[in-house]
């Protein structure tokens, strides 16, 4: 077991060659521990979060359950497995599997699957194409369902009318029923929920949404600190909302200098919040009445383009690091390309561990990717520095084209 610092708040512990009933034992044992907000499983591994930190897809909020799921086996790589195993030998046996879903990563729930025979083993395929939700797919002797449209370059062998987005959780057993009796209908792609306002109406919003996890979480708090009673949070970058509310409030809007302007608002009004300066995102807090006024002051603290953060989990080396920022950036994570080339042998796969806000991978290509609030739960690059909790709302705040530098140190300076 080899345990390494991941940021202020969490720690990476790698536990070697286990199954996946000894991974999830593990992760078990560790989420009854005093001060654990979350345990995410990697392939190999559990990371730690304690504290204050951040929660997001990482939680698991139920038991494992054992799931029946009707597959058609229909897929186009099918016959290339049909050249070395009998049609028959695979329909007798596949009925039998008992995929068990050993951690979960991507992008809506992907859970891997243990328990594919390894003399059924497909190697991934060299290019990605374009895969339906609901596949099921095969790489190496990992199995998976895809729960959403998205590329890929698993093996295709079939398809289930589960709808797996989001359904999974590490430890889940899957046993699959051969569907033969005519055509199986796909699962229908999830329709995206709209923002759920109830003080008022988003007119024009098209970079705006309502959250409860602020990616600033400095500026969300100063705006939510102005209003109280019922309080909704909307986030936007680049450009605020038009909005009409639907009864008297007060408004809150917190730019990313900390300015805060603060209104009563009347029902049938409308208001818009025009471009924003001085960084990416700003937030609206709408509330019932004002709060009291208050005397402390929100301070940002270092300046917005330097960036601390703790080596590690995987140390390798790397200090002060300046970066520009690529347009490539939301609240999944923001893209930086360094200044300076790295001279890192960077593996082009590793096995998946977890992740939090904060977190920072580095690509093959040599690019990094610095993690936002709605981050995929787990991936598989090198992981060298992790921003702490304090520094994590500069990333919110960065735009394309600007630099910055992330500062990093070694947790025992």
């Amino acid at each position: 077991m080899h345990r390494a610092r991941a940021g202020d708040n969490a720690e990476l512990i790698e536990l070697g060659d286990v199954t996946a009933a000894e991974l999830h034992a593990a992760a078990a044992r560790v989420r009854a521990e005093p001060g654990v907000v979350a345990c995410i499983v990697g392939h190999s591994s559990l990371y730690v979060i304690r504290g204050d930190g951040d929660t997001a897809s990482a939680t698991q909020t139920r038991e494992p359950r054992e799931l029946r799921v009707r597959v058609a086996f229909d897929g186009e790589d099918l016959p290339e497995l049909f050249a070395r195993v009998p049609r028959d030998e695979f329909f007798a046996r596949v009925a039998k599997l008992r995929l068990v879903v050993r951690y979960l990563g991507f992008r809506g729930g992907f859970g891997y699957l243990d328990g594919w025979p390894e003399e059924w083993a497909m190697p991934r395929r060299a290019t990605s194409r374009p895969v339906a939700r609901g596949t099921f797919a095969v790489a190496g002797n990992v199995a998976a369902f895809y729960p959403i449209d998205t590329p890929g370059g698993w093996n295709v062998l079939g398809h289930s009318d589960f709808d797996f987005e989001n359904a999974l959780v590490p430890g889940d057993v899957i046993t699959m029923d051969i569907w033969r009796d005519g055509l199986l209908a796909r699962p229908m792609p999830r329709r995206a929920e709209s923002p759920s306002l109830q003080m008022s109406e988003l007119i024009a919003s098209p970079l705006t949404i309502l959250t409860t996890r602020p990616f600033d979480d400095i500026a969300a708090a100063k705006a939510m600190s102005a209003v109280e009673g019922n309080i909704e949070l909307l986030e936007s970058a680049m450009t605020g909302p038009r909005l009409r509310f639907h009864r008297d409030a007060v408004i809150a809007w917190c730019t990313p200098d900390l300015a805060l302007r603060i209104e009563h608002v009347r029902a049938g009004e409308e208001r818009t919040f025009g471009r924003i300066t001085g960084g990416l995102r700003a937030y609206l807090a709408i509330g019932d009445a004002a709060t009291p006024p208050r005397n402390s002051e929100v301070l940002r603290g270092t300046p917005r383009n330097q960036v601390l953060a703790i080596a590690g989990p995987h140390a390798i080396g790397i200090r002060d690091l300046e970066c520009e920022v690529t347009p490539q950036l939301d609240r999944v994570g923001i893209r930086l390309r360094p200044l300076q080339k790295l001279e890192i042998d960077v593996p082009a796969d590793l096995r998946s561990i977890g992740m939090q806000c904060g977190t920072i991978q580095l690509h093959p290509d040599g690019s990094l990717v610095a993690m936002g609030p709605d981050h995929p739960i787990t991936g598989g690059y090198l992981q060298p520095m992790t921003v702490i909790t304090s520094e994590r709302w500069k990333l919110a705040q960065l735009v394309p084209g600007e630099r910055v530098t992330l500062r990093t140190y070694e947790p025992n300076e």
